[in-house]
């Protein structure tokens, strides 16, 4: 099940995250906001995005866009900038399961243009309930391609995933393996809608995905830090156990169960995330 992942350039455990804040690319901050209508407008409650309408999907994306951006962007700088990791590459594949507006997909695509410059193209298969998050990712995607000379290919699927059996519905639409697979934030909806039943939704994703990871590419999980009111559960601990189980490597990690960061933009200057990955 488990592929050989690539940790020659890796200490094991903790990873310290040098680079905590970032400010929104310009370019990304007046489409998202000026173009597309993003709106901040921060919720506690436990989101389950795949039901969302056009509305919150707006709110969604003026909100959690650029914080999983900058999540995504400080993770795989500080990864790249001490690894040789893809080194010599032109072209990767990416996974993103439930990618919602693909804050996390053009955070790391960010921060390899930066580190990885000689890689020109990125295939990305975004995954996710939603169609009109799924469309807005498209719309960020085409602006990306204007701004940076690594490309951004994609071909996103619109998948409703009602349980752990439905995870066989992706067979016929993924391929054998991916270089770098990602998902953010988007277990805690498995779980505050029981789709997994009392199994531990962490576990079963990991099983899945671990084997699509190509021998020496990656995969981030990231999640929220909270007590799931629904599990009555730390995220972070079914996180832990569930790669545990699923018998995944985990070359790198946050210390502790959370790791502070920060995104400023127009409409919000130091806005905060804690992530447990």
């Amino acid at each position: 099940m488990q592929r050989e992942l690539s940790t020659y350039a890796f200490c094991r455990g903790y990873t310290d995250i040098r680079i905590r804040s970032v400010q929104l690319p310009s370019w990304v901050d007046s489409f998202i906001f000026d173009q597309l209508g993003g709106q901040f407008l921060r919720s506690n409650a436990d989101m389950t995005v795949i039901d969302w309408n056009r509305e919150k999907i707006l709110n969604y994306l003026g909100t959690y866009f650029p914080r999983s951006y900058a999540e995504s962007y400080c993770i795989f700088k500080q990864i790249l900038t001490d690894s040789q990791l893809f080194c010599g590459r032109k072209m990767l594949s990416l996974l993103d399961f439930g990618c919602g507006t693909g804050g996390e997909i053009f955070g790391f695509a960010v921060a390899l243009s930066e580190c990885r410059p000689e890689i020109k193209s990125l295939r990305v298969k975004a995954i996710d309930g939603n169609q009109f998050a799924l469309n807005r990712f498209d719309d960020i995607r085409e602006e990306f391609n204007k701004h940076y000379p690594l490309q951004i290919l994609s071909n996103p699927s619109a998948v409703h995933i009602e349980d752990f059996y439905d995870l066989s519905i992706l067979d016929s639409i993924l391929a054998d393996n991916y270089d770098v697979i990602i998902s953010f934030k988007a277990v805690c909806e498995f779980v505050t809608k029981q789709q997994f039943e009392e199994k531990n939704a962490y576990e079963h994703l990991s099983k899945f995905m671990l084997p699509r990871v190509s021998k020496h590419g990656t995969m981030l999980l990231v999640d929220v830090t909270s007590k799931n009111n629904v599990s009555q559960e730390w995220l972070p601990t079914m996180m832990d156990r569930g790669l545990a189980a699923a018998g995944a490597s985990v070359i790198a990690r946050n210390r502790g169960y959370n790791e502070t960061f920060t995104v400023s933009h127009s409409k919000q200057v130091g806005d905060i995330s804690r992530i447990a990955w």
